[in-house]
């Protein structure tokens, strides 16, 4: 065979090999084309995890409706039968509250298919029934062999989107100690403070249900009611309409023990209620009774606090990680995604007032 034969065979199979700076080109290209197609699955993670908040909301939209089939009327925000002064303030023993009865969210938990946890709520009632002042939040903490307090919430308490605190709340001077927290849906409040209830002008979907320790005392010396299931807001209550006022929305857990915002045993502002007078993803401070001030978040928005114990001004926005603004839920159960670039005065307070009678133009 010729020497120009064995050449052509020996070579045949080979194939030229990609040069160094060939190899950068094709490497440039993944890069850039991995750069545009990023953020479109960003935001199709976000989507999805969008849906889902809502659909937990429609969740718990469907317990209030139940709720009030069953009870004639959404649950009280809360139940307190404390001495006049104490009517806003929701802390443990401690810090003097000791006449508190339930809060909205575990008066949910039978109709959230959780029996479970529902038990236990029963349990530890039971375990108060012979004492007059006694504060749910405060007790089942510790009451063993649950201590209720302590567990996080099923999915259905928390919002996808939001980062995920695992730290226990613990401030011995406000009396809540090792509550968990995690929590990222509240009921409205209104438009004003802790005392929205108070005036028809500000009063939202959910507030205090205030009564007196006679009315909840047994005459034989036993506790009285203090679920109160049927004094919360009824459908003739929503004089604005059910389908114009806001029920629920979005608040942010923080990942910092001494800050209350996220306990879902607790009614507090920021915890498990919030308040239109800042607008959603507020820039100013949120204004509330348990706060580590010196607290920075890491997560992008202002998650910074102000404490304030000693009144009832204290106020905490809708905050969400959601591009823009917030989920909410009205009364009727329908969720709608509000801008925080909403008009606060003419549009947000209105859609969270349920008797100011308003005229609202979204």
């Amino acid at each position: 065979m010729s020497q120009e034969k064995k050449f052509f065979f020996r070579n045949a199979g080979r194939r030229p090999a990609f040069t160094l700076v060939e190899l950068l080109v094709v490497i440039a290209i993944i890069g850039v084309l991995v750069g545009l197609l990023l953020p479109a699955v960003q935001a199709a993670r976000e989507a999805a995890r969008r849906m889902q908040c809502q659909n937990n909301m429609k969740q718990l939209g469907l317990a209030m409706q139940n709720h009030m089939d069953v009870h004639g009327s959404f649950p009280p925000g809360y139940l307190c039968y404390d001495e006049s002064g104490n009517r806003y303030k929701t802390g443990g023993w401690q810090h003097g509250q000791n006449e508190l009865g339930w809060h909205w969210l575990p008066m949910l938990f039978p109709f959230m298919e959780q029996p479970a946890m529902w038990d236990r709520i029963k349990s530890c009632e039971a375990a108060r029934a012979d004492e007059h002042t006694q504060n749910p939040c405060d007790d089942c903490e510790w009451q063993a062999p649950n201590h209720t307090g302590r567990d996080q919430l099923p999915e259905f308490a928390r919002c996808p989107t939001a980062l995920n605190s695992e730290v226990q709340f613990t401030d011995g001077s406000y009396g809540l100690e090792a509550v968990a927290k995690g929590s990222n849906y509240a009921v409205s409040w209104g438009s004003g403070n802790m005392l929205s209830w108070e005036s028809n002008q500000t009063r939202g979907a959910f507030g205090t249900y205030y009564t007196t320790q006679e009315k909840i005392v047994k005459s034989l010396g036993g506790s009285g009611d203090r679920f109160q299931n049927k004094n919360g807001m009824g459908s003739q209550d929503f004089v604005d309409g059910m389908s114009n006022t806001i029920a629920l929305s979005e608040v942010l857990s923080t990942d910092t023990k001494t800050d209350i915002r996220g306990v879902w045993m607790s009614p507090a502002m920021g915890a498990t209620i919030f308040s239109a007078f800042l607008s959603p993803n507020s820039k100013e401070n949120d204004v509330i009774a348990a706060c580590d001030e010196s607290f920075v978040s890491k997560a992008g928005p202002n998650l910074i606090c102000t404490e304030e114990r000693a009144t009832a001004d204290v106020y905490a926005a809708a905050r969400s990680l959601h591009p823009s603004g917030v989920n909410t839920l009205r009364a009727d159960g329908s969720v709608h995604f509000v801008s925080e670039t909403i008009d606060r005065v003419n549009v947000w307070h209105a859609l969270a007032t349920a008797q100011g009678g308003e005229a609202i133009s979204e």
